[in-house]
């Protein structure tokens, strides 16, 4: 079966913990989530999702209409079977999904402030995916759309050694950008890299203190067809190699944010359902607006996805999407 897209990286099981006992201290940029030590909180809400990077991606593309897979690896665990299910559920085919004998699936612990930020801590499980687990002969897609790889960069290879006219969309996790001189090596090919603003300041080795125009420019050296830069509630950037262009998009601001957890996988799927679809560069921007706006309005990565029939419900006027000048 040839699918429009099939989403590589990894599914989680969530757990989402919201206590009055827990304080945000700090200013803007380094604030802390702090509670007492050898305290025992109260809890007052708790939510159970599926997560990571593999299958978020894949439920945006599905309830956006588009024929999607996704390459994921879990455990035979009750997480996994958490996993499984949710996939199910979507319609989402799971044949590409490899299951581990006797170990377990990535596990989140998110600690849920006040005021929506996160901290979140993960267990990782023995489900980073490998290539031996991968079904290569199977892969039959127009589109490859890349996550977080726990570090596992030969993935990434073996997609552009194996895969014939595949346009592979990244967004690295962590653990790859840690890897920044083999990161940068590997980005011939690639049709769109989509990264946050902090994430692309470590990847071109420049500090914090540069001017967006700075990072602009110097990111537009990088040699993919389209750069996505993420900034938060500042919105977001996307070049266009062929044009010569940066495209700056603003957010939903009378959107309510509620809970962050998602909020970069969402954006960047959108994105890509909107390429994938052959729209215009200002209609994927507002896909991609929409999509991490409705997530960050509900608790966990996947309860505001977006189908198409939602899509009525924001207005392109309340968006700012324009071309820049520097």
């Amino acid at each position: 079966m040839m699918f429009d897209v099939i989403s590589f990286g990894t599914a989680t099981l969530d757990v989402f913990l919201r206590s009055p006992g827990m304080e945000v201290e700090g200013r803007d940029g380094e604030k802390d989530i702090c509670v007492r030590y050898g305290a025992k909180l109260e809890v007052n809400e708790i939510h159970f999702d599926s997560g990571g990077g593999g299958t978020n991606s894949a439920f945006t593309f599905a309830r956006q209409g588009l024929k999607v897979a996704t390459v994921v690896q879990i455990g035979d665990d009750f997480a996994g079977q958490e996993v499984l299910a949710d996939l199910t559920e979507e319609q989402i085919p799971i044949d590409l999904v490899n299951v581990q004998k006797n170990s377990y699936t990535d596990y989140s612990t998110i600690l849920w402030a006040p005021d929506g930020g996160r901290t979140i801590l993960v267990y990782r499980g023995k489900t980073r995916l490998e290539v031996e687990n991968v079904l290569w002969d199977k892969l039959e897609a127009k589109w490859a759309y890349v996550s977080s790889l726990e570090g596992n960069l030969e993935i990434i290879k073996n997609l552009k050694l194996k895969a014939n006219n595949l346009r592979i969309v990244w967004n690295p996790g962590g653990r790859e950008l840690q890897q920044r001189e083999e990161v940068l090596s590997l980005l011939s090919g690639i049709t769109l890299l989509n990264l946050n603003k902090e994430e692309m300041e470590e990847l071109l080795a420049i500090g914090n203190q540069s001017t967006i125009e700075d990072l602009l420019i110097k990111a537009q050296r990088l040699p993919c067809d389209y750069l996505a830069i993420t900034d938060d509630r500042r919105g977001a950037y996307l070049w266009d190699r062929a044009n010569a262009t940066w495209w700056k998009s603003g957010i939903f601001e009378d959107s309510p944010r509620f809970e962050t957890t998602g909020a970069g996988d969402a954006f960047g799927s959108g994105l890509v359902t909107g390429l994938v679809k052959g729209e215009k560069l200002e209609h994927c921007l507002y896909l991609a607006a929409a999509n991490a706006s409705s997530v960050v309005s509900q608790v966990g990565a996947k309860k505001g996805i977006l189908k198409e029939s939602d899509l009525s419900n924001w207005s392109k006027e309340k968006l700012n999407i324009e071309k820049m000048v520097f």
